[in-house]
């Protein structure tokens, strides 16, 4: 793995960008009002940094590893940044479309 300054933050922050993306679809209807897409951004954020704070938390009891206000920092960033993105990805990014309207059409049979 690379070590340069802050390589592991740059991890920290795409490894939450995709739970938050993820975290977010759970929320998010496909017509979903300002009000919804709101409450759905608020809870995303909310369960992301307390997985985070949580994780590093863990982290201070095993052997090796420290906790880091930092990483909760760049996870917390990551999972807002993907709940602020997440209509834009979801309409601009072909592969993310298909999939989801193939999810879709396979949940109705």
């Amino acid at each position: 793995m690379p070590s340069f300054w802050g390589f592991d933050k740059i991890i920290h922050f795409i490894e939450y960008y995709i739970f938050g993306y993820l975290i977010f679809r759970c929320f998010a209807g496909r017509k979903s009002s300002p009000l919804q897409e709101r409450q759905a951004i608020l809870l995303t954020i909310g369960i992301g940094v307390f997985y985070s704070i949580s994780d590093e938390w863990h982290q201070s009891f095993v052997p090796g590893r420290d906790p880091s206000v930092w990483d909760v920092f760049s996870d917390a960033l990551g999972v807002a940044f993907a709940a602020l993105t997440f209509q834009g990805i979801r309409k601009q990014v072909g592969v993310i479309k298909w999939t989801e309207e193939w999810l879709e059409r396979r949940k109705r049979h």
